[in-house]
């Protein structure tokens, strides 16, 4: 696995932009729009692009996908502080791998965070490798746990895997048929 896969990182995460929107405009002042529709209004005439203003917030997160190319971003999970969960029982659950919502960080693995946190499963968010603080990783999960987090998130959002994973079945069985069509060696004699 290659970083930043399975890190964790400081990152200037934005937080989605919701209505109202803080419309930027040049040379005035900010302009709140109330709905999405005056947006697409605007894109009907050929408008398409804006300028928000968003709040932003310096967190840790943690990259579950490697760099996608294209546009140099990757995917990332916002963190939560297990002590604010409301009750003991709450974090035993998190720390016990039972709470499908939250995927425990070993605190031992991720000695660059101050206190125990667990990756939100249902948090997505595309970041900019501009936005990642990559010079010093806060820990990373192993390849079995990357593969468990990302069972977790393709459940959590309801992902359509099925097609992929008959597909991948159905090489490894051509593989694996392939491989025993062909003749056994035989032993030299003695």
């Amino acid at each position: 696995m290659h970083p930043p896969l399975g890190h964790c990182y400081w990152a200037v995460a934005p937080f989605a932009p919701t209505a109202p929107f803080r419309m930027y405009q040049e040379g005035a002042a900010p302009k709140d729009v109330a709905s999405a529709e005056s947006f697409t209004e605007a894109a009907r005439k050929g408008m398409s692009e804006f300028v928000l203003l968003t709040s932003v917030k310096t967190r840790p997160v943690l990259v579950i996908t490697g760099v996608l190319p294209e546009h140099e971003e990757v995917l990332a999970l916002r963190l939560r502080r297990l002590e604010k969960l409301a009750t003991d029982a709450a974090r035993g659950l998190v720390r016990d791998g039972k709470d499908e919502a939250l995927f425990y960080l070993q605190p031992e693995r991720f000695p660059g965070l101050p206190v125990e946190n667990a990756a939100i499963v249902t948090s997505l968010m595309r970041l900019p490798l501009s936005a990642i603080d990559r010079r010093t990783s806060l820990g990373s999960l192993n390849e079995n746990e990357v593969r468990v987090l990302h069972e977790r998130v393709a459940r959590a959002h309801e992902l359509k895997l099925d097609v992929m994973i008959v597909e991948k079945a159905r090489r490894l069985l051509e593989t694996a048929q392939s491989g025993t069509a062909q003749p056994a060696r035989r032993r030299p004699r003695t």
